[in-house]
């Protein structure tokens, strides 16, 4: 049977359609490097066959910068390290700088934190990212994470949430936050499990309950430790009874403003990048 030089020409044609596709799901499938991914853990496999698996898996995540940076999330804390590779599919972690709100208990929560400089490679298998570690600890399993997830610190320009975000304070009223060189950042995370709040105003580590009704948000029975530091205490306390008066809440990208019951502004904040 002949084949006329059209039909060969068609066929050509199609083969290399069927090609390109096909690469194109291998890159959708396998990722070539980890820059610019992001992802929200499936399980944890043991080296004694015990599997750990999250409550809610975009609750643990884990974004891969491309500036050497990676942000993650374990529960209701959030945080931020370094990466790097030095060869194909290896990969160790910098520090883990991790916001260190009171999250219900969790064994996930106590074992990335610790397993966290353990990791040493990785690699891609059907579109999902598993992290082994030294000496046959176990490997972490993630699915990529979807748009709607997106952590806080990473390069896409979705919206903070209002809870489980990790505040820096910025203005008091209409005046703008300056912070001494040594002095803590003043800073809340709102647990959306516990409705208690935490963070720093300054100086002294903060605690309290919040209630948030749509739009109204107003918090009670604040509480700080009671050190006595050089600089500071003015903003702490300025800091806190701008919660006190706080009675609407409003975030725009990654930026929060609270006002009083008239609509005055009395506190304004961003997402804070764990350092």
């Amino acid at each position: 049977m002949r084949i006329s030089a059209g039909s060969l020409a068609y066929l050509a044609v199609l083969l290399a359609w069927v090609c390109n596709v096909c690469a194109q799901t291998r890159a959708h499938l396998s990722p070539a490097t980890l820059s610019g991914t992001s992802w929200q853990l499936v399980r944890f496999l043991g080296s004694d066959d015990k599997t750990l698996m999250p409550g809610e898996r975009a609750k643990y995540t884990v974004a891969f910068g491309s500036d050497g940076s990676v942000s993650v999330r374990i529960d209701c804390n959030r945080g931020r390290g370094s990466w790097k590779s030095g060869g194909p599919n290896q990969l160790r972690f910098g520090p883990l700088a991790l916001t260190r709100a009171m999250c219900p208990p969790a064994p996930l929560n106590e074992r990335i934190p610790k397993d966290w400089a353990s990791v040493r490679s990785y690699t891609f298998q059907n579109g999902h990212l598993f992290l082994s570690l030294m000496a046959n600890g176990g490997i972490y399993e993630f699915e990529p994470l979807r748009e709607t997830e997106t952590p806080v610190g990473t390069d896409r320009n979705s919206a903070a949430s209002l809870e489980n975000t990790d505040w820096k304070l910025t203005r008091l009223g209409k005046t703008a936050v300056t912070v001494a060189p040594l002095q803590r950042e003043p800073h809340l995370l709102l647990n959306s499990e516990t409705h208690r709040v935490s963070g720093s105003g300054g100086c002294n580590g903060l605690t309290g309950g919040y209630e948030l009704n749509g739009k109204e948000l107003s918090f009670s029975q604040m509480a700080t430790t009671m050190m006595a530091c050089p600089e500071g205490m003015d903003l702490e306390r300025a800091f806190l009874n701008g919660l006190e008066k706080a009675r609407v809440w409003k975030v725009t990208g990654h930026k929060l403003e609270l006002f009083d019951a008239s609509g005055n502004p009395v506190a304004s904040f961003e997402a804070r990048d764990v350092k």
